[in-house]
C-alpha cells in the first residue's frame, strides 16, 4: 500500500535590521536567516522566499520595500506561512503590527515567531502578540529617547550630529569624536553665495550663476533657490551648532518648530565672518516679512499702506486721464485689495492718490528722523523693552523650576512605594525612567533660559542714535525709489490714513539690530549702499 505524500507548506521569511542594531550580536541579517532556515527544515516547511529589509527602522511601513512586497505576495496567496525571528523585526509599533497581522489572517496565512514561540491563530497567542508588541514599542521609544539625549549632549558640547554639509567634510579627532573639517573647494562656493547675496542679488539669480559656473550641492545636484536659502540660513557656516529646530519631524513637519532650539558655539572652524552672517540675516529677515511684489516697482507703499475701513492691504493701480488738450496723463492710486478681489460686500475702494500718500509719508518720516530728542526716546523704549523681556524670562524660569520640582516629587513618591512594596518595582521602573527623561529635558530648557537671562544688551548712547538717524534722513532726502523702499521696509511697520483730511499715521519700528547695521553702513561696510534691516526685539511707535 502506497503512502500518500504530504504536501509541504509554503513559507516565507522576513528579516530586518536597523542601523543601530547591525553591530549587535544576534540581530544580523545572516543570523536571522540561518535561524529561520533551521526551523523550516525541522518543521518540514518549504521556504520559498526570504524578504530582508537592511538598515531600516521598524517604526513605519513606508520605507520597508521588502515588507511591502511580502504583504503584496500574501494578497496573491503565494505562501501559507510567515516565519520571523522576533516580532520586533516585523514592527516596533503596536498599531502597525496588528494591521500586518490582520492582513495575514484575512488570507489565512500563519505567523510564527521563533524567539517568542507562539502562533496568532489562538486567543492566547494573539494576546501574547499584543503584549510583546507593546514591550517592543516601549523599547523603541526608550531607544529613541536615549539617542535624542545623546544627540542633544553632542550639540551642547559643540559637535554636529553627522549631517553632510556643503563646505565641510565629516572627520574624526584623535579620540574618535566626529567633527567637521573645512573642504576648501566647497568653502569657496559657500563664500560666493554669501558674498553675492550681500550684493543684493536674488536667490534665483544666485542659483543660476552658481549652476553656470558648474558648482554643485553636497549631493552633486544643481542649486535651487531653496538650496541657496538653506545655506544662507545655516548657522554652521559662522561656527555655530544648531539642533532641535523641529520636534518629531516625521509626524509634525514644520508644525513641530521649536521656540528655543539649541544654538551654541561649535568646535568646527567658521567659513564666513560674523559681520557677513549678521548682514545676511538682517536682509533675509527684511525680505521674509515683505511681500515679493513689494520688492520691485515704483510703488513705495505697497504692503505697508493699510485700508482705513477694513485694515487690509492697499494695492497700487493706474488710471489714464485725457486732458483738454488731448494729451493723456497716467495717475497712480492705492486702493483696497480686498475690495478689488472680493467686491463691495467686503470693503470699498478707499482710493488715495499715490503721489499724495507717498509725499505725506516721506514728510512724516523726515519729521521723526530730524526730531531733536528722538535718540533719547528710542533708547528709553529699548531699555523698557529689555526690562519687559527680562521679566518674561524670569517668569519662564520660575515655571520650569516648578515643573522640575513636581517631577522630583512624583519620582520620590514612586520610590517610596517601591520601598514599601518591592514586588512592584519592575512595574514602576519604566515610569520612573520616563519622569527622569522629562526632568533632564526641562533642566536643559531651564539652563538655556538662564543663559538668555544673563545676556546684557549693547550700551547705546542717545547721541549716537541721533547721529545715525541723521544719516538715514540724508538717504531719504535723495528720493531714490530703491533706497526709499529699503528704508521703508526697515523702519515702517504700517501706514494708515484719512483720505478726506489728508492725514497719515506712520507706525514705525526701531531696535538694537537696526543700530548695529546702521553703524556698519556708516563705516561703508554695506556693499550695496542700502541697509536692509529688520530686528527681532522691535520697538514700535507711531507718528
Amino acid at each position: 500500500m502506497n503512502e500518500v505524500a504530504v504536501k509541504q507548506k509554503r513559507a516565507v521569511a522576513y528579516v530586518r535590521v536597523s542601523t543601530t542594531e547591525q553591530a549587535e550580536q544576534g540581530y544580523s541579517i545572516d543570523a536571522q536567516i540561518q535561524t529561520i532556515k533551521q526551523y523550516c527544515h525541522r518543521q518540514n516547511l518549504d521556504l520559498v522566499e526570504v524578504y530582508a529589509d537592511r538598515g531600516i527602522s521598524g517604526k513605519s511601513l513606508s520605507k520597508r520595500q521588502q515588507l511591502q512586497a511580502l504583504l503584496a505576495g500574501a494578497q496573491r496567496d503565494e505562501f501559507e506561512m510567515v516565519v520571523i525571528w522576533k516580532n520586533s523585526r516585523l514592527a516596533r509599533n503596536v498599531k502597525l503590527l496588528l494591521e500586518i497581522v490582520d492582513t495575514l489572517q484575512a488570507h489565512n496565512i500563519e505567523l510564527y515567531s521563533i524567539s517568542e514561540n507562539f502562533r496568532i491563530d489562538t486567543a492566547s497567542g494573539k494576546l501574547m502578540l499584543q503584549v510583546m508588541a507593546s514591550v517592543s514599542e516601549f523599547e523603541r521609544n526608550e531607544i529613541s529617547e536615549n539617542v535624542l539625549l545623546g544627540m542633544k549632549k553632542r550639540a551642547r558640547d559643540g559637535y554636529t550630529n553627522g549631517n553632510r554639509v556643503l563646505g565641510y567634510d565629516n572627520t574624526k579627532l584623535a579620540d574618535g569624536t566626529k567633527t567637521l573639517a573645512v573642504n576648501e573647494d566647497e568653502a569657496r562656493v559657500v563664500r560666493f553665495i554669501f558674498d553675492t547675496y550681500l550684493q543684493h542679488q536674488g536667490l534665483r539669480s544666485i542659483a543660476n550663476e552658481a549652476n553656470h559656473r558648474g558648482y554643485q550641492t553636497k549631493r552633486g545636484n544643481s542649486f535651487s533657490t531653496t538650496a541657496i536659502r538653506d545655506i544662507l540660513r545655516n548657522p554652521v557656516y559662522v561656527g555655530l551648532v544648531q539642533y532641535g529646530k523641529y520636534e518629531q519631524w516625521e509626524l509634525k513637519r514644520r508644525r513641530g518648530k521649536m521656540a528655543d532650539p539649541i544654538l551654541v558655539r561649535g568646535k568646527h572652524p567658521a567659513i564666513i565672518s560674523q559681520a557677513t552672517w549678521d548682514q545676511v540675516q538682517t536682509r533675509l529677515k527684511a525680505q521674509s516679512r515683505t511681500p515679493k511684489w513689494n520688492q520691485q516697482g515704483a510703488n513705495l507703499l505697497t504692503g505697508l499702506l493699510r485700508c482705513p475701513e477694513c485694515g487690509g492691504p492697499m494695492a497700487a493701480s493706474n488710471t489714464t486721464n485725457t486732458l483738454k488738450d488731448g494729451t493723456k496723463k497716467r495717475i497712480r492710486y492705492y486702493s483696497c485689495a480686498n475690495f478689488r478681489n472680493k467686491g463691495t460686500a467686503v470693503c470699498h475702494a478707499n482710493s488715495i492718490r499715490a503721489d499724495e500718500a507717498e509725499a505725506l509719508v516721506a514728510e512724516k518720516l523726515m519729521l521723526v528722523l530730524c526730531e531733536p530728542n528722538i535718540g533719547q526716546k528710542v533708547v528709553q523704549q529699548m531699555t523698557t523693552k529689555w526690562s519687559e523681556q527680562q521679566q518674561l524670562l524670569q517668569q519662564l524660569i520660575l515655571s520650569k523650576q516648578q515643573n522640575i520640582d513636581e517631577l522630583g516629587q512624583k519620582k520620590q513618591r514612586l520610590l517610596d512605594t517601591i520601598e514599601e512594596e518591592p514586588l512592584i518595582k519592575a512595574d514602576l521602573e519604566p515610569r520612573i525612567h520616563q519622569l527622569t527623561v522629562e526632568q533632564v529635558h526641562i533642566e536643559a530648557d531651564l539652563q538655556a533660559l538662564k543663559n538668555r537671562a544673563q545676556e546684557k544688551p549693547e550700551d547705546v548712547l542717545a547721541q549716537n542714535v541721533d547721529q545715525l538717524l541723521r544719516l538715514v534722513a540724508s538717504i531719504v532726502s535723495e528720493q531714490a525709489t530703491k533706497t526709499l523702499k529699503a528704508i521703508y521696509q526697515v523702519f515702517i511697520e504700517s501706514v494708515t490714513f484719512d483720505r478726506r483730511k489728508k492725514l497719515v499715521w506712520v507706525h514705525m519700528r526701531f531696535d538694537d539690530e537696526v543700530i548695529t547695521s546702521l553703524k556698519q553702513y556708516e563705516k561703508g561696510t554695506s556693499q550695496a549702499g542700502v541697509p536692509f534691516l529688520h530686528g527681532t526685539k522691535l520697538i514700535k511707535f507711531s507718528i
